[in-house]
């Protein structure tokens, strides 16, 4: 037993921080893929490429022919 001014134990958080550590790399590099789509979608927008005016994006043959 203990007296009242004795500090609890701490419990072994190792596993937890192992377990939190790899879900934080993990969203890290899903954050690193999604800014690095983002960027080549901004690039494709910016050369014509892609979007609502693009001569070459539209399916169906809308698009340059169409």
């Amino acid at each position: 037993m203990g007296g009242i001014f004795d500090k609890p134990d701490q419990p072994d958080n190792s596993a937890l921080e192992a377990e939190l550590e790899a879900k934080r790399k993990e969203e890290e590099a899903r954050a690193a893929e999604l800014k690095r789509q983002q960027e080549t979608y901004k690039r494709k927008v910016a050369k014509g490429v892609i979007g609502s005016r693009s001569l070459f994006g539209q399916a169906g043959g809308r698009g340059f022919f169409g």
